[in-house]
C-alpha cells in the first residue's frame, strides 16, 4: 500500500473496510445486499490485497536472485582473468626456464669433453695409486728379505 499524508482525502485500507461494513449494513436494511455479500467483498479485498503483497514479494525475490547471479557471475569473471593473468606469468616463468635449460644444456656439451678428459685421468690416477700400493707392498717384501739375510 502507499503511504499518504494525513489531511489528505484519499481513503486507508482499513476506513475503505469500515466503509464496506457501512455499505453493507446500509445495504442490508434494502435487502440489496447480505451478511454474505459483505464478507465475501472483504475477502476479495483481502485476496487482492495478499495477491498485490505476494506479487511484490515474488518480484522482489527474483530481482534479488538476479542481482545475486548477477554478482556470481561478476566473480567468475574476475577469478577467470586473475587465472588468465596467473596463467600467463606462469608460461612466462616456463619460457624462461626453457631458455635457462637450453643454456645449460650447451654449457654441458662444452664440458662434456674436458669430463671425458677429467673421468680419463682419475682413472689413471687410481691405476697409478694401485701400483704405488703394490710397489710399497713389494718394498716391504724386500725389505724384510733383506733384513733377514743381513742378520
Amino acid at each position: 500500500m502507499a503511504f499518504t499524508p494525513r489531511g489528505t482525502n484519499t481513503p486507508t485500507p482499513s476506513s475503505s473496510r469500515a466503509h464496506s461494513l457501512h455499505s453493507s449494513v446500509s445495504h442490508q436494511s434494502n435487502n440489496t445486499f447480505t451478511a454474505a455479500d459483505a464478507a465475501r467483498h472483504l475477502s476479495q479485498e483481502h485476496v487482492t490485497r495478499t495477491s498485490q503483497e505476494m506479487f511484490r514479494k515474488i518480484a522482489e525475490y527474483v530481482r534479488s536472485e538476479m542481482l545475486a547471479t548477477g554478482e556470481d557471475y561478476k566473480l567468475l569473471e574476475n577469478m577467470n582473468i586473475m587465472t588468465k593473468e596467473r596463467y600467463s606469468e606462469l608460461a612466462m616463468t616456463a619460457q624462461g626456464l626453457m631458455q635457462e635449460v637450453g643454456k645449460l644444456r650447451t654449457t654441458y656439451s662444452d664440458f662434456e669433453p674436458y669430463l671425458a678428459r677429467i673421468e680419463e685421468i682419475s682413472q689413471q690416477a687410481e691405476m697409478i695409486s694401485n701400483i704405488a700400493a703394490e710397489l710399497d707392498e713389494y718394498t716391504k717384501s724386500l725389505e724384510t728379505r733383506l733384513k733377514r739375510i743381513s742378520k
